[in-house]
């Protein structure tokens, strides 16, 4: 069953599915400027090259002249940049004379990109590398420096204020500042119309720092080099876009004191709540003893999930499948993680199993696809989360699950499923684009009272939505009723009730 293709005509009860009508990744024109525009249009100014026989004065005497903070400095066939911090630290630091050569105190090994490259690429590399600025070009051929300010200040002032407090932050107290920041940034970008996917990636790049920065604030020395931490559930698909609960693990290694690594899992958590990630009610996080331990102890609790595949269980592995590693060694996720893949079973009942929670609820859509809404307090709502991206989100999973894809997020593990020819292309553009809006428009509820209605969760109001919105909804729906026949059908899920 692992190798079938799973194609839309495979459940016989399903109608041949409409497109969602809702732009694909590779339809950029109609985003915000963040996607549409690239490096290019920000018409940079041609940038100062200097020999890097240069001397610290001359480069010095460029920048204030040209009031930069930043050149190019040229080497025969290669080149590097020199910053005003350089220069500082060469004059105050190491003492240099001003008649030094600048080549010594300059950066050679550049984090270059293309004039062609998206703003928003540019942007997620500088915040993923912890780097200002990118050189402009390719090999030999440079055009210029893009800073890290000046990119930010094209596209807006609350993710400018929210990365660099966090790169700034020496303090908890700085860190929370930061971090206060980025519900604003979030809702600057759901405002200019980027997709959720995409804020979900800058939103995860961001929270990565802040547990990096946090972790090195509070880790005894050395500890993160025996230690890594762990995000889960949302967040570690990379698709957490406002702030919730804390679903995070640690794993050490053999040489970790388990005194030290247990200090430091609550003395973490207590500062992530001061951080506004308040506790997980259902207790997945690293104070917990089942999810904070050394490899070895992952182990033996991954194979009794899978020996005792009780619903409690499979949901626990279903937590560890999505989770990301965010700071300390890395090494020590993945040696869990591939024991995982590696003991999986080869028994269909078993990834049956797995899958039957997508049966949980219920699509919100009735006879000639008319939308079923809540009665009660809850009049004229529909649950967003339930009826419509849980059912993808723990499909997808469990496809694979199946087939043993590492990535944890839904989209990336779409196209590895259509990559290896398990679900067809187009029907997983179809369901990429189902994902998108619903996810953007959970995203919109959380942030617009006028949807949300005084709801708790993820209810909608349907009645606040225009025309177009509803039929957008409407067709998102009905991939997800389609790709949850898909399912029924593949895992055969009819036979275990």
């Amino acid at each position: 069953m692992s190798n079938r293709r799973i194609k839309a005509t495979d459940a016989t009860s399903q109608q041949p599915l409409k497109r969602c009508i809702v732009d694909s990744e590779n339809t950029e024109n109609s985003d915000s400027p963040l996607l549409t525009s690239r490096i290019r249009d920000l018409h940079l100014t041609k940038p100062v090259i200097l020999d890097a026989t240069a001397t610290i004065r001359d480069a010095a005497a460029k920048m204030r002249a040209r009031r930069i903070d930043a050149i190019l400095v040229r080497d025969e066939t290669r080149h590097g940049v020199l910053t005003s911090a350089d220069i500082r630290d060469a004059l105050a630091l190491s003492e240099l004379p001003v008649d030094s050569p600048i080549g010594p105190i300059s950066t050679w090994k550049l984090v270059m990109a293309s004039p062609d490259e998206l703003l928003f690429k540019a942007l997620l590399t500088m915040t993923k590398r912890g780097i200002s600025r990118v050189v402009i070009g390719s090999g030999a051929h440079v055009v210029g420096i893009l800073g890290l300010t000046e990119l930010l200040s094209f596209l807006t002032n609350h993710a400018s204020l929210t990365i660099q407090r966090i790169l700034r932050a020496t303090t908890l107290a700085e860190l929370a500042d930061a971090t206060s920041h980025q519900p604003m940034m979030v809702e600057s970008l759901v405002t200019k119309g980027l997709k959720a996917r995409h804020i979900g990636r800058l939103v995860r790049e961001l929270d990565r720092q802040v547990y990096e920065k946090a972790a090195h604030l509070l880790a005894p020395p050395e500890l993160l080099d025996h230690v890594c931490l762990l995000v889960m559930g949302s967040e570690g698909r990379g698709e957490q876009i406002t702030k919730s609960d804390q679903d995070n693990a640690m794993i050490a290694d053999e040489s970790c004191p388990t005194e030290a690594y247990e200090a430091f899992a609550h003395a973490f958590t207590a500062a992530m709540a001061q951080l506004g990630y308040p506790p997980c009610p259902g207790n997945v996080m690293m104070t917990n003893p089942q999810w904070c331990g050394r490899v070895a102890d992952y182990e033996r609790l991954i194979l009794s999930w899978i020996r005792q595949p009780s619903p409690s269980n499979l949901m626990q592995l279903a937590i560890f499948f999505d989770a990301r590693p965010m700071a300390g060694r890395n090494i020590l996720f993945q040696r869990a993680r591939d024991f995982m893949l590696e003991n999986l079973p080869s028994d269909p009942s078993f990834y049956a199993h797995f899958a039957k929670p997508i049966l949980t609820f219920d699509t919100p859509l009735g006879f000639l696809n008319r939308f079923i809404v809540e009665k009660g307090n809850k009049q004229g709502q529909i649950d967003l989360k339930r009826g419509g991206v849980f059912p993808i989100v723990h499909g997808v999973r469990s496809l694979a699950l199946e087939h043993r894809i590492k990535d944890p997020n839904t989209i990336h593990r779409i196209r590895g499923l259509a990559r290896r020819g398990v679900l067809e292309s187009t029907f997983c553009t179809d369901l990429i684009d189902a994902f998108d809006f619903l996810s953007a428009l959970r995203v919109r509820v959380k942030l617009d009272p006028h949807l949300k209605h005084g709801a708790e969760g993820d209810y909608l109001l349907i009645e606040n939505l225009g025309r177009l919105e509803k039929e957008y909804l409407r067709d998102s729906l009905v991939v997800v009723d389609g790709f949850k026949d898909l399912m029924i059908h593949h895992f055969r899920l009819r036979q275990l009730q």
